[in-house]
């Protein structure tokens, strides 16, 4: 029987619990013989809440026990979770041999453990910017989730569920997994998929060539914004052709849509890196800290210091 010890601490989501869980559950009652068992452990052993509030009581604190595979389940805030004991725990299972994997911001825990070095660890497109620069030797991927027999991981949300099939895969049958998929009436995401670093961009191909041609500029030019003037020469298209564009497909012009690119990545860099204020100004496209923190509040209507403090 393959063991799994799921990790949790303050404010890890629920749904990745579910989406670990339940998929194992299947699979076990899919196969003739129960294939896996699992213990929800916390660093204290003491109940822990999670991000929408409900408490659960873990079956065990962090100990010695044996297990086949170790999930780690972190989100909000995830830097006040991080004990010793958790780190030094985390690094004797991979040196056991354990199948280690970790969900959402779980990616920060592994990178402060050293465990990033020889595998990814796919991360939400909101935070791996800042996980990025605060941990340079650390491999990140945008990919919506991860996996080798020695690690994976998801980037958070449904992902998780890939995830977990991509275990069930691994240590049962690809067939098994494929059968967990069919009765949560779940379409599993390609190993390779990418979420792409800004989501409302996904579907702009299909919508237009020539507008996806223009937002592709824009977003390998964030740090070094481009005039419209260089946007048409690019893609030689006329200006006029470029604002019909925007206002028939985006409702807004060229300009504005740019600046909403940008200002949607500062806040992804302010509420997950420790970054200054004013280098994340600068690379979102910013000389000027103080027209930056104007043209946020202005587009966000709260300051960017105390947008990086109203988190949960």
């Amino acid at each position: 029987m393959i063991t799994v010890d799921i990790v949790v601490v303050e404010r890890f989501p629920v749904l990745s619990l579910s989406l670990v869980t339940e998929p194992l559950r299947i699979a076990n009652r899919e196969s003739t013989k129960q294939q896996f068992s699992w213990r929800i452990l916390s660093q204290s052993g003491e109940a822990v809440t999670s991000s929408s509030g409900f408490m659960v009581k873990p079956d065990a604190e962090l100990d010695q026990r044996r297990s086949d595979v170790v999930i780690l389940l972190a989100s909000y805030n995830v830097e006040s979770t991080i004990e010793p004991a958790l780190i030094n725990w985390l690094r004797r299972k991979a040196n056991h041999g354990s199948t280690m994997a970790c969900v959402d911001t779980g990616a920060y825990i592994f990178a402060k453990a050293g465990l990033l070095y020889h595998h990814p660890a796919a991360v939400h497109y909101e935070a791996i910017s800042g996980y990025m620069s605060e941990f340079p030797k650390s491999k990140f991927t945008d990919k919506m989730f991860y996996f080798s027999p020695k690690q994976g991981s998801s980037a958070g949300g449904v992902a998780t569920v890939d995830l977990t099939l991509a275990l069930i895969s691994h240590f049962c049958s690809p067939q098994l997994a494929e059968r967990t998929a069919q009765i949560l009436n779940y379409t599993p995401h390609e190993i390779n998929e990418s979420q792409g670093i800004f989501p409302q961009a996904r579907l702009i191909p299909k919508i237009n060539r020539d507008l996806a041609r223009c937002v592709e500029l824009m977003l390998s030019h964030i740090e070094d914004p481009l005039t419209l003037e260089q946007v048409c020469r690019s893609t030689d298209l006329k200006i006029w052709q470029i604002n019909r564009l925007f206002k028939r497909y985006l409702q807004t012009s060229p300009a504005k849509y740019y600046l909403s690119l940008r200002l949607e990545h500062a806040k992804n860099l302010l509420i997950n890196s420790h970054d200054k204020v004013s280098d994340i100004a600068l690379s979102c496209g910013f000389d000027n800290p103080e027209t930056f923190s104007r043209v946020y509040k202005k587009h966000y209507g709260i300051n960017p210091s105390k947008d990086r403090a109203w988190v949960i």
